[in-house]
């Protein structure tokens, strides 16, 4: 008994870590897609957007670390704990390429950096999709069985 309620407790950590993880990218993705939209208008309408344009990273930065710190909790793939490590590194580089003045001119890099996490990030997502909540539901599946087979 104890056994198997030990079991299925794994099995439900496991589910709400993958819900957990995957909507949580979710939102990251959808913030990077906002301030795209606002450097997009701050470009060529309005440049007061600007302020919500910095805010945005401000505020969701902080995603991309408890995304990393998940993605080593919990059981997901290689390219998957690759793509949540590279989010944390590639917002390093943002910051950097655009706060760091050389006579290198690396605020040239800020846009394709933003472009390149926006694909990871989507990436991300659509792995963990793929691989990670499929995994959890067939772990799932898997506990149910063998939870109906001890059952008299």
């Amino acid at each position: 008994m104890t056994i198997s309620s030990k079991r299925e407790h794994d099995i439900v950590t496991a589910g709400w870590i993958n819900v957990s993880f995957y909507t949580t990218s979710i939102i990251f993705n959808i913030c990077l897609i906002a301030q795209i939209l606002t450097v997009g208008v701050a470009y060529f309408s309005d440049p007061a957007w600007w302020n919500l344009h910095v805010g945005l990273v401000r505020g969701y930065s902080g995603l991309s670390l408890i995304l990393l710190v998940e993605s080593l909790i919990a059981p997901f793939s290689k390219r998957i704990r690759l793509l949540a490590a590279s989010l944390p590194v590639l917002l390093s580089l943002q910051f950097c390429s655009i706060h760091l003045k050389t006579p290198l001119h690396l605020e040239i890099l800020h846009p394709l950096i933003g472009f390149t996490l926006f694909y990871v990030s989507s990436s991300l997502v659509h792995h963990i999709w793929r691989d990670g909540l499929k995994q959890s539901e067939a772990i799932t599946q898997q506990g149910h069985r063998d939870t109906n087979q001890k059952r008299p």
